[in-house]
């Protein structure tokens, strides 16, 4: 799995989480410029601070600004479908039949408000039910960093799964007064730009305030699902249908690509002759060459 090791996939089986460098240099580089379209590099902000005061949430009641996928940059829509991320979650949940469930781009400035939060388990806004074992598992979240973590930029904290397993899964809020022992075991991660935390909806773990008294922290949450899941939570991506953005991901995306967002693979029983030419009308920039062949 190239920069996903062995070593990596056993760490998140005994603990529930693993951190492993994604991005190189330069994909960071191309990230953070794709960034930019959204949200304002620090110095900018710095020097125009109320230009950016309800973008950058200094007053309003949002934890941070935010975009979602697809975004209107090739770099940011590549790194979301990574696949090096793609593998990684093929092997833990078992199959190749999966879905891009989120991916929510984050921005938190330094000076805008209060981002600590409380241990927690993530499945409380992605299901109404509750989370299998990891051996049974069906989604799988992760942070992608794009910009170096220290301990004062808001790291995530988490816990590894050797000292929770036998707690039950609710509640899924701890406070510090109510488990100390739990917050005894968090650590924090503290990593380079280009770093990912892969987890699980069964580790716990929570946002960290922004003590530095300048800089920033620019990261996205994504997940993947099964496809055959509907109790499982997904952004539904038929919203977007329209938007330049995801025109422009469909066109330039490889057919694995899109069916992360619910578009039929190839073979699928829906594509005959006439959903071919149709789609390919919708899409003039989409190489329907693969589709097509498979008919025959």
């Amino acid at each position: 799995m190239g920069t996903i090791r062995e070593a990596d996939y056993q760490h998140w089986r005994e603990h529930g989480y693993v951190v492993v460098p994604l991005l190189d240099d330069e994909q960071v580089r191309a990230t953070v410029e794709n960034i930019h379209e959204y949200m304002p590099p620090w110095e900018e902000y710095a020097r125009h601070p109320r230009w950016y005061e309800e973008s950058v949430a200094a007053k309003s009641g949002r934890l941070r600004t935010y975009a979602t996928f697809p975004f209107v940059g090739d770099a940011l829509n590549e790194t979301t479908l990574h696949p090096e991320l793609i593998a990684f979650a093929e092997r833990v949940i078992g199959t190749d039949r999966l879905m891009l469930s989120h991916g929510q781009l984050g921005g938190k400035y330094a000076g805008t408000r209060d981002f600590e939060q409380q241990l927690h388990l993530d499945y409380g806004n992605n299901t109404l039910v509750c989370p299998p074992p990891d051996e049974e598992i069906v989604d799988l979240p992760a942070i992608i960093y794009y910009t170096d973590v220290t301990v004062d930029l808001s790291p995530t904290y988490v816990v590894s799964q050797k000292f929770t397993r036998d707690l039950p899964r609710e509640p899924r809020f701890h406070t510090r007064e109510g488990s100390p022992d739990l917050y005894a075991h968090e650590v924090p991660v503290v990593v380079p730009a280009g770093s990912v935390l892969i987890y699980s909806m069964n580790t716990f773990h929570r946002g960290s305030a922004l003590t530095a008294s300048e800089g920033l922290r620019y990261a996205q949450n994504i997940g993947f699902k099964r496809v055959d899941t509907p109790w499982c939570g997904q952004v539904t991506f038929q919203h977007d249908g329209g938007s330049p953005e995801m025109n422009h991901f469909l066109e330039h995306a490889t057919p694995r690509q899109r069916e992360f967002v619910g578009f039929p693979r190839v073979g699928d029983p829906y594509w005959n002759k006439s959903t071919v030419a149709n789609v390919g009308a919708r899409y003039p920039g989409m190489d329907m060459s693969p589709y097509l062949a498979a008919l025959t």
